[in-house]
């Protein structure tokens, strides 16, 4: 345990670009990836709380906050290893929201060693088949949900971008948490958008994720907002099913981001269940 509170930062150097990163505590390494269009602060209700009783490790996803986006093929669940080699970091937690979820993991299959926890927050599954995700009248319903978006994207139009997100029904915070949903925008704001609007060749996992949940054998918890997108249950049933001794529970009146949306409530679930392996 440390009482300091400044954490480290810096740039890990990994396959053509810079991941920045910042750390805080001592103990067993915990690290948290954020989702999509955000960056390293999603987690600022946790990152101190965390440091109390874990090396907690945040960065910025490839694309993401102040890491940058060269185009050229990438793989984030190797961008992880590297980050992690050069910290010294043998094994560790992962604690994962959303896109942060997928890159967890993604890791987890390929470097099954480096993994002793996962923790999964609104976490969508890989290669799960659209038809098993989606009726022909909610595929239609989806499309209709991004439209506003993907005209923004066209349009390089960022303003527009943050606006259509942001007024998204579960994607951001609700408006019963105006702190948490100010922050978001403020976040959004900031972004360079590179992930839609100058995309580099990602590559994916093969066979994805999806096939592959069976060979995943540490202590795994999935977490869901309970006002958060319908398909995302079914995600969160296909983890708990393949995931031998995985747990699931839902945070009442949250939707995608409840770590921001109650983060007592949340961080008190986080410490249970790594306190308890």
């Amino acid at each position: 345990m440390t009482r300091s509170t400044q954490p480290k930062g810096g740039f890990a150097q990994v396959n053509g670009t810079q991941l920045y990163y910042e750390t805080l505590g001592e103990g067993h390494p915990l690290v948290l990836i954020h989702g999509g269009f955000m960056d390293r602060r999603i987690w600022n209700d946790q990152f101190h709380a965390f440091a109390q009783h874990y090396q907690v490790i945040r960065y910025d996803v490839r694309g993401f906050g102040k890491s940058e986006l060269p185009p050229m093929p990438y793989a984030d669940r190797q961008d992880l290893s590297d980050l992690l080699n050069a910290l010294g970091v043998e094994k560790t937690y992962l604690l994962g929201l959303s896109l942060g979820g997928v890159i967890a993991i993604d890791f987890t299959l390929e470097h099954p060693g480096m993994v002793d926890a996962l923790i999964l927050v609104g976490s969508p599954v890989l290669g799960f088949p659209i038809e098993l995700l989606y009726t022909k009248e909610q595929f239609e319903q989806e499309q209709a949900r991004w439209a506003a978006l993907e005209t923004a994207i066209q349009e390089r139009d960022r303003p527009a971008m943050v606006e259509a997100l942001m007024h998204d029904p579960t994607l951001v915070p609700s408006l019963n948490y105006p702190a948490a949903r100010q922050r978001v925008r403020n976040n959004l704001s900031e972004y360079s958008f590179a992930w839609v609007l100058d995309p580099a060749p990602k590559q994916d996992l093969e066979p994805p994720a999806y096939e592959r949940l069976t060979e995943i054998q540490v202590p795994t918890l999935i977490i869901l907002g309970a006002e958060d997108d319908p398909r995302l249950f079914k995600d969160a049933e296909k983890l708990e099913r393949d995931i031998a001794g995985a747990s699931r529970l839902a945070i009442a009146e949250t939707h995608h981001m409840p770590n921001m949306e109650k983060p007592e409530e949340f961080n008190i679930i986080i410490l249970d269940f790594l306190g308890r392996l």
